[in-house]
């Protein structure tokens, strides 16, 4: 059953004394372990998000003030962030995963979540220098479209697992697409046009920038005060599934 409020899936309530059978009747406790588990991945989940996001906010403001702290928040945010992700994919407890660990699912998520640390580990291999500009030029586009195709793949995975039910099952999309389609625009447009960013200003560019960047803060703090409230939705009364064939006697 889905609750009609947009909310998370779970099993039919069962009117007392309707005399279930004994083994159906047993599956209520896996249940409403399963509804459990959702409900702490959904907070954890969704306070992880939220903290990516401030530390993500704050870490440009604090460069001038102090670099080691500028860095912590930097790193804090990225691991907030992949942490989130790794939760929301496996789950706190049996049923708590929100792609049912689906194996594409698990590997989209485990793609965008450890790639920022793959980055950092070839940058401490080859550092950015004369010998290795053109090399990291190229890369930079290798890298956004493989993190832009492990987030379009994980968000599909959720939408079709169906844990998150009703409209709220395709907020990850809008949310991504809030956030990837004003970069996209800006780097076409920058490509198409021949800016150097350097020594021109595009009105058109700033925008998309600046869109991309307050997208960047809302998605993910809108995604996770989502999950919490999903988490803190009281669920329906646990009973047994609707015994279908053969007929209860």
């Amino acid at each position: 059953m889905t609750d009609a409020a947009d909310g998370v899936t779970v099993p039919p309530p069962v009117p007392p004394g309707t005399g279930a059978p004994r083994d159906v009747a047993g599956a209520a406790g896996p249940a409403r372990a399963r509804a459990g588990g959702l409900a702490r991945t959904l907070m954890l989940g969704g306070v992880l998000l939220i903290v990516s996001a401030v530390a993500a906010f704050a870490a440009p403001n604090a460069f001038g003030a102090s670099l080691p702290f500028h860095t912590a928040l930097y790193w804090g945010s990225v691991a907030a962030f992949s942490t989130s992700v790794l939760v929301f994919a496996f789950g706190v407890g049996r049923g708590g995963s929100i792609i049912e660990r689906r194996p594409l699912g698990v590997t989209a998520a485990l793609v965008l979540a450890l790639w920022p640390f793959a980055e950092r580990v070839l940058t401490w291999a080859m550092p950015f220098g004369d010998g290795t500009a053109e090399f990291y030029q190229v890369w930079g586009y290798v890298s956004l479209t493989v993190e832009i195709a492990a987030a379009v793949v994980l968000v599909v995975q959720i939408a079709r697992a169906g844990v998150v039910s009703g409209r709220l099952r395709w907020a990850p999309a809008w949310a991504l697409a809030a956030v990837v389609v004003p970069q996209i625009l800006a780097q076409v447009l920058l490509i198409a046009m021949g800016i150097d960013q350097s020594r021109t200003e595009v009105d058109g560019l700033i925008l998309l920038f600046g869109l991309g960047q307050l997208a960047s803060f809302a998605a993910p703090v809108t995604l996770g005060i989502l999950a919490i409230v999903l988490a803190q939705r009281p669920p329906a009364p646990y009973g047994d599934p609707v015994q279908i064939y053969p007929p209860a006697a």
